[in-house]
């Protein structure tokens, strides 16, 4: 066979694919991959804390994740360069991916300062991650809600956004509480790791704009339920 034929027929399955929608539903299940990654990053993030664990082990543990993560954005950008028709704009795509991925970067780097610091206790560290968690878990919702049902991935990306917006509010009123104290070595550790988690917060939040606008452009996400109201069963 030759080079040339080679190509054909690979541009011809790859018209066959996205025909049959399975390049969408490929790209699709690489995105949910990247954020159940980031949700398992957390939770090792917070058996640390829990359990008081810090070392080697636990950052390689972390490593691994993170590593993992990186490989699936790989394989996300090649997905994205053999795939003509994608379930939203492929510049959005790409930079969800890249926001989910600053997650995981954050949380890598949240647990190894967690052991270059070793802090006395834990104090409210838990509380942030769990609010990170559990805007993953929303956020996973909604990208599996994408092909099927927009509202309702729309209405789970508000449920992540709210998420978000409690480990700001944690973490300003956690920051409040220390220094209403005297300012020790201890104080300044937990402020650390704290703004660590915040910027977690963040860059989670990104990815879940990032995602909302994708969804208006492709005119959906627009009939989401008001803020308040309680999102659809996943």
């Amino acid at each position: 066979m030759t080079r040339s034929r080679g190509r054909q027929l690979q541009r011809l399955r790859t018209f066959v694919r996205d025909v049959a929608g399975e390049s969408a539903q490929d790209i699709t299940s690489i995105l949910g991959q990247h954020v159940a990654v980031g949700r398992e990053a957390v939770l090792l993030a917070e058996r640390a804390v829990l359990e008081g664990e810090r070392g080697e082990a636990v950052d390689a543990e972390v490593e691994k994740v993170e590593h993992r993560g990186d490989e699936l954005r790989r394989r996300l950008v090649a997905e994205l360069a053999q795939t003509l028709v994608t379930p939203l704009d492929r510049e959005d795509i790409f930079r969800f991916s890249r926001s989910v991925d600053d997650v995981l970067d954050n949380v890598r780097d949240f647990v190894r300062e967690w052991t270059l610091y070793r802090p006395e206790g834990a104090r409210n560290l838990f509380s942030l991650l769990e609010s990170v968690r559990t805007g993953l878990d929303a956020l996973a919702a909604a990208v599996a809600a994408i092909g099927s049902r927009p509202a309702g991935a729309a209405a789970n990306l508000l449920a992540a956004k709210r998420s978000t917006n409690g480990v700001r509010r944690r973490f300003e009123e956690e920051v409040a509480e220390l220094f209403a104290g005297e300012v020790s070595p201890e104080v300044l550790k937990h402020r650390e790791l704290l703004r660590r988690l915040d910027v977690v917060g963040l860059r989670l939040g990104e990815a879940i704009d990032i995602l909302f606008d994708a969804l208006v452009k492709r005119g959906e996400g627009l009939s989401a339920p008001p803020p308040g109201a309680a999102p659809p069963p996943a």
